[in-house]
């Protein structure tokens, strides 16, 4: 089968950018802006993408363009050309753990996706500003307690999810992404702009502004390295799914990503516009929930409980609930089909599945996952593994466990065993200095590996 590729570098870009660009961003980093200070969390999470984030991406795409393969092959490919032994061990953590982390992801995303679905249905009919405030939580509750409702609506997500991916990679996610991506920051900044001059907004400006240095260390009983850790380890943990890292996305694009383009200023594009997307998300929530005299720590709910209630206040409040519902849609569908792609490329490379059939096969697989997830959930079926909802299971092994473990593999392997190949690689398309280098290696062997063991600690004894 003749391997596929993208058109163009902004093709690419857009593609793995509208990956990123989901409800990491949206929903989840605006309430841990909520939880751990606003500008202190924000600086924790900037300096991340800088010194570890960074490194990462360019790893893990400059892997999958180097070996050509799939996220589980390509670490052979590579290790097999430089005479590397053990490689079984290296595809197993940092291939088939991805596999693993990616199924269990879909399965509990779409359970997300359905609820995203269900309010902007309701923004539409106009039935979301109706809900009378004390009614917001129950309406929720009512939701995620509907076996039906979350099912039928996350089914249509995977449908359409599954069309799209069986249009390719140019037809398919790259031309949707050429797409939605322009549409999605038009509703950002339009959104963000409303939000900000909203009467009230100036506390939540002051709170985004303001350094609050308790979540830094600096408590009124001097230095305290809990609350540093605790606020570093949520940030690198937001960092990892905003930006699709230790997923295998990234690994699979990179593999459909052209020698020629430039590898550095895809990274750097990519790297833009998530945070960008990040930022004005938060610039959207915060003040409007502190306009609305809503707490700033209201945690998950913010999107689907406060936001609704802040909605209702505004003049023109059914046009903006719309709006951000419908960002948030369309920003769930570049996400999922991205995720989705990874388990497609390794049936169609690994298993030389036709597209049509791999596409039908990962639906299967994430459709019994998802139906699994929803009925532990909405307790239709009393389905617990360690005393967890198979949700909140997956949520926590996915986002934490094997994501951090194959970022911990791909930065080991590229640190210590394929550095010469990888920077070549690189150095087709872009000018890589010594300086570069040196930063490039230290990072991948000492840094990245020393933040991302921080992490496990933390989830372990957490």
């Amino acid at each position: 089968m003749k391997k596929e590729n993208f058109s163009s570098k902004w093709g690419f870009i857009l593609t793995a950018a509208g990956s990123a660009i989901g409800l990491g961003n949206i929903w989840r980093f605006p309430y841990l802006c909520g939880q751990y200070g606003g500008l202190s969390f924000i600086l924790v999470y900037l300096l991340i993408l800088l010194f570890i984030c960074n490194p990462l991406m360019v790893s893990e795409i400059a892997i999958g363009r180097t070996s050509k393969s799939n996220c589980v092959d390509a670490y052979n490919v590579i290790g097999e050309n430089i005479g590397m032994k053990h490689l079984k061990w290296w595809s197993f953590f940092g291939g088939w753990f991805a596999v693993i982390g990616v199924v269990m992801c879909l399965s509990f995303y779409f359970l997300v996706a359905s609820w995203v679905l269900y309010y902007f249905l309701e923004a539409l009919s106009g039935k979301l500003m109706l809900i009378k405030q004390n009614d917001l939580t129950t309406e929720f509750e009512n939701l995620t307690q509907s076996f039906s409702i979350q099912f039928s609506n996350g089914m249509i997500f995977l449908l359409v999810t599954a069309l799209i991916v069986i249009g390719g990679v140019k037809k398919g996610l790259e031309k949707t992404s050429l797409y939605l991506m322009p549409i999605l920051f038009v509703i950002f900044i339009a959104l963000s702009v409303r939000s900000i001059t909203l009467d009230g907004a100036d506390k939540g400006l002051d709170f985004l502004l303001t350094l609050d240095m308790k979540h830094l260390g600096f408590t009124d009983e001097g230095f305290r390295f809990t609350p540093l850790f605790e606020t570093f380890t949520a940030a690198l943990g937001q960092a990892f799914i905003s930006l699709s890292l230790g997923f295998g996305i990234l690994l699979v694009y990179g593999s459909y990503f052209s020698a020629k383009d430039n590898l550095f200023q895809a990274v750097r594009h990519i790297e833009f516009f998530d945070t960008l997307a990040a930022l004005l998300s938060v610039f959207i929530i915060i003040p409007a929930i502190f306009a609305a005299g809503v707490s700033v720590s209201s945690g998950p709910g913010l999107t689907f409980i406060s936001l609704p209630h802040v909605f209702q206040q505004l003049s023109g409040g059914r046009f903006w609930s719309l709006s951000f519902y419908l960002l948030l849609t369309l920003a769930t569908i570049t996400s999922t089909m991205s995720i989705f792609e990874m388990l497609a490329n390794l049936l169609m490379d690994k298993f030389k599945f036709s597209r049509f059939n791999a596409v039908l096969s990962v639906m299967l697989i994430t459709g019994a996952g998802f139906t699994a997830v929803a009925l532990s959930f909405s307790g239709a079926v009393e389905i617990k593994v360690f005393g967890r909802d198979l949700f909140t299971l997956f949520d926590w092994l996915a986002s934490t466990y094997t994501a951090t473990i194959v970022s911990l593999t791909m930065a080991l392997f590229v640190g210590y065993k394929a550095m010469k190949p990888i920077i070549h690689n690189i150095r087709r398309s872009a000018f890589v200095s010594d300086l570069f280098t040196r930063y490039f290696l230290i990072t991948l062997r000492y840094v990245a590996p020393i933040g991302l063991s921080l992490l496990l600690i933390m989830a372990i004894y957490k």
